[in-house]
């Protein structure tokens, strides 16, 4: 499953500081910028985004100086699905977050969760070959483009190689099968075993059965007679409940008959009483409301009469308390113009003071801002003098740098002689090796010849051939011959093996001496960049330092002047701040004419509207006397008002009083009524209930349910009795079950076993014919590849199945490590480029600097040979070489800010 990277976004991350947003595209791409400017950042942010690896041991080195975190942002496509998503991780902590197109999260809590929906996407079997499948194959880092060639140990170079094709897992399988044949063997032995045992417990079976079909027999007879019980009880329980009913009936109408004689008769009679003192109390009522009621309507008139003057007596007092509010409000008025006029009269002196302040107020001003600036020269001064002391202490520190580097050159040039006989030592390795298996294979011959002849069957007449020089063998020339073989065997194993393997064992030793002494002298060209970009360095600093005391002598001639300056504003400040005053009264004078004239009319208005209110409280004269004459009445008939009040309701349930009584009076009537028929009921009860017979039928139901019981006991024995034997029947026949099971597993396990032999022979040689499927077909894709990068047909790479990559040209080969820088490169460039093409499901890849020793023209082959990857979407090249800028379609073009160090996108 492939992807499109659209863009990737750091924040605080390495040279990074503030969010920036990369955004990429499909084809060839070039990242480019001076080394140091944060291309390659863009490359390990994708693979500690995606692929869980950074260059670092401690991931907390991601994270730009002076911040406490960071993150990296990769947003990509699948092209499969179109569907586009985020991943966000932070560095120094391993968090992830993975974020759809709408920004919504999608819930995956652990790295582990992250790391397989990843696989997923890139079409990656599991999360343990991410970081396999970039360091080797998608974004391999520039220190390991060429060193991966370089080996000249055949088991390194399977080591780094065979993980990228997973031909380890042959050898891992192989290994796994190791000792399986025993496993399985082992297995057989215990489960025949355990068949011998089953087979002896399965003797039983037959009596077993023959038992639980005894069970079933008794089981069933007292099942039977069971039935028959319950119906002899079922239907002496149902004439036992027709006889209770019957009981039960004659006692309720018995107590029915009582409650009406001493309880509801006797009560529903002291109701009718109580209904008929209650009629009483209602006319005697209704008589004294006739009495008042002429004293009780005048009271009600009164009292209306006096809520409507008191409503009058409201009116009056509100208008009262509006013609008070009215004179304060005139009064308001008339004090608000005198401090208008006064307002007018202190903005005219205010003019005044402004005009005559007002040139000092503008030298105020100026001297403030003049002594601003200095005051900024002032602190620009200060930067200066921390900023010296910063590039004194950096060239110190490049200074010591630049010696610690020239130290490394000049011992890795010491080491250039040694490293030169690398080759040489190998050779002499491989030489060495050769001739431990000659002397090996020889004495597996020897030792086997002498087999077969101790193997022989001799007479006199014998005519067989010694296996050595085909004479006939007698018994005292094969005697001869396995004498002399042993002595040779002697020979091998005492004298020139040990030999040899003490030589191999120096030799060896040598030579990791030598590759060490080689990777140091490899290291001499980026040591003398490195070098070179030191002392630049350098140079830049001393230049700023120049500049920079050149700009603070300018300063410190300009600051002399700000102590004077100071000196006059501090004089001129009392000024400034009476000018200020001055035109604050001026301000806020603004508009008081007019709200002057404004109060003038509203004091009118008040005054007109103060008459009018006056005139209207004219008309509640003598309201007071009134009131006072409408109360005498009230009181007069109190006293009738409350007895009509209080008697009012009793009055009004005089027609309900007597149709209780008559209720009541009929209900007794009904209870009587009632009482007669209980009588009649309880008496043909008594003629219908027999209690002898329900004597009879309780003490045959007792006899029944005590046999019931003793034959469900023998039941239950019966059952418990079967279901043992049931138990044993059943583990009897799991058993037989297991042992049937058992045999077929034997079965299953003798063909494993089988398969098992034949799976690991083949495993041991399906790992070699893979490995030289991989690299001949890898191999010619990376010989078009180069021939085309190198423009010269007649050069053929050759990449055999020990992963040994050289160059052969008019019939002799050239190895890895004496080809040019530009060959070199051209070479891995080749390999990575088909292993990509074969590999790269992605459908993303980077490469890191591959232009290094590349001329112009093997540089334009280059950016051809990358358009023909069909297999790869996107593919982003990572270089300091500008030429790029012209050849492919998209560049992005990275600088350093000088001054935070930080990494900016120049243009895309």
């Amino acid at each position: 499953m492939s992807i499109v990277i659209d863009q990737v976004t750091l924040e605080s991350f390495k040279s990074y500081g503030d969010e920036t947003t990369i955004a990429l595209g499909n084809g060839v791409t070039a990242i480019l910028g001076d080394n140091g400017s944060g291309k390659s950042t863009i490359q390990e942010g994708v693979g500690y985004a995606l692929f869980d690896t950074h260059p670092f041991r401690n991931q907390d080195r991601l994270v730009r100086d002076g911040e406490s975190s960071g993150h990296v942002e990769v947003t990509f496509t699948n092209r499969a699905t179109g569907e586009t998503y985020t991943v966000r991780r932070w560095a120094g902590r391993s968090k992830y977050d993975v974020l759809d197109e709408n920004g919504d999260n999608l819930g995956l809590d652990t790295n582990s969760e992250v790391k397989d929906w990843i696989c997923n996407q890139l079409g990656i079997d599991n999360s343990d070959d991410l970081s396999q499948a970039w360091e080797k194959s998608i974004g391999v880092p520039q220190t390991d483009f060429l060193s991966d060639f370089a080996s000249n140990g055949e088991k390194e170079r399977i080591d780094t190689f065979d993980p990228l094709f997973d031909i380890e897992r042959y050898r891992e399988a192989y290994k796994s099968l190791s000792g399986l044949e025993e496993e399985f063997e082992n297995d057989i032995d215990e489960l025949e075993e355990e068949i011998t045992r089953l087979e002896v417990s399965l003797e039983d079976l037959p009596e077993v059965k023959d038992e639980v079909e005894e069970h079933e027999e008794a089981v069933e007879e007292l099942e039977q007679e069971l039935q028959s019980l319950n119906e002899e009880i079922q239907e002496l329980e149902e004439e036992e409940e027709e006889l209770e009913e019957l009981e039960d009936s004659l006692r309720d109408a018995k107590q029915e008959l009582k409650s009406l004689e001493e309880t509801k008769i006797p009560a529903q009679q002291e109701a009718l009483e109580k209904a008929k003192e209650r009629r009483e109390e209602a006319k005697e009522a209704k008589e004294i409301l006739e009495d008042v009621e002429d004293d009780y309507q005048r009271h009600e008139d009164a009292q209306d009469r006096l809520d409507d003057l008191e409503e009058k007596r409201d009116e009056r007092d509100r208008l009262e308390d509006d013609l008070s509010d009215l004179g304060g409000q005139i009064d308001r008025l008339k004090d608000q113009i005198r401090r208008h006029k006064e307002d007018l009269r202190e903005a005219q002196e205010a003019r005044e003071t402004v005009e005559e302040l007002e040139p000092k107020k503008e030298r105020y001003e100026s001297l403030e801002e003049q002594i601003s600036d200095l005051e900024d020269d002032e602190d620009r001064i200060e930067e200066i003098d921390e900023r010296l002391e910063e590039i004194d202490d950096e060239i110190e520190e490049l200074d010591e740098e630049a010696d610690e580097i020239e130290a490394e050159i000049d011992d890795a040039e010491a080491k250039r002689e040694e490293a030169e006989r690398l080759s040489d030592l190998q050779d002499e390795r491989q030489d060495l090796i050769a001739r431990e298996q000659r002397l090996e294979k020889e004495t597996d011959d020897l030792r086997e010849q002498n087999q077969e002849l101790r193997e022989l069957d001799l007479d006199e007449e014998s005519e067989v051939s010694c296996p050595t020089c085909d004479r006939p063998v007698t018994p005292d020339h094969r005697e001869k011959v396995i004498e002399r073989n042993e002595a040779r065997i002697e020979e091998i194993t005492e004298d020139e093996l040990p030999e040899v393997e003490g030589d191999i064992e120096q030799i060896e030793e040598e030579i990791e001496s030598a590759q060490d002494a080689k990777e140091a002298v490899d290291e001499i060209p980026r040591l003398e960049d490195k070098l070179e970009r030191v002392e630049g360095e350098i140079d830049d600093l001393r230049e700023e330092k120049q500049e920079l005391r050149d700009e603070r002598d300018e300063l410190e001639d300009e600051v002399a002047a700000l102590p004077e300056k100071r000196d006059e504003l501090d004089g001129l400040e009392g000024v400034v701040d009476d000018y200020h005053t001055a035109k604050a009264t001026i301000e806020s004078a603004d508009g008081v004419t007019e709200e002057l004239r404004d109060t003038r009319d509203e004091l009118g208005e008040k005054r007109v509207e103060y008459r009018e209110l006056r005139d209207d409280l004219a008309e509640y004269e003598g309201l007071d006397d009134e009131i006072d004459r409408v109360k005498e009445v009230i009181d007069e008939t109190e006293d009738a008002h409350t007895r009509y009040v209080k008697n009012e309701d009793e009055a009004t349930k005089l027609p309900e009083r007597r149709q209780e009584v008559e209720d009541e009076q009929e209900k007794l009537e009904e209870l009587k009524s009632e009482r007669d028929d209980v009588e009649d009921r309880v008496e043909s009860l008594q003629e219908e209930f027999n209690a002898e017979r329900l004597n009879e039928v309780q003490e045959e139901l007792d006899e029944l349910n005590t046999q019931h019981a003793k034959t469900e006991q023998k039941l239950d024995d019966a059952k418990e009795d079967l279901e043992e034997a049931r138990d044993e029947l059943a583990e009897l026949e799991e058993k037989q079950e297991r042992k049937q099971d058992l045999e077929d597993e034997v079965t299953e396990l003798e063909r494993d076993q089988e398969f098992a032999r034949w799976a690991r022979n083949s495993l041991q040689q399906g790992a070699e014919d893979l490995r030289d499927l991989i690299t001949s077909e890898i191999g010619d894709r990376a010989n078009a590849i180069f021939q085309q990068l190198r423009g010269n047909p007649t050069e053929t790479l050759v990449w055999d199945k020990t992963y040994n990559l050289r160059v052969r040209v008019r019939g002799q080969n050239k190895p890895f490590d004496t080809l040019s820088g530009g060959e070199k490169m051209a070479a891995a460039l080749s390999v990575r480029l088909a292993i990509l093409e074969q590999l790269a499901s992605v459908g993303v890849a980077f490469l890191d600097e591959p232009t290094a020793n590349l001329d112009q023209q093997k540089k334009q082959n280059l950016v051809n040979q990358l358009d023909d990857l069909d297999q790869l979407n996107q593919l982003l090249v990572v270089s300091h070489d500008r030429t790029f800028e012209s050849m492919t379609e998209r560049t992005i073009e990275l600088e350093k800010d000088e001054d935070r160090e930080v990494t900016r996108v120049v243009s895309e």
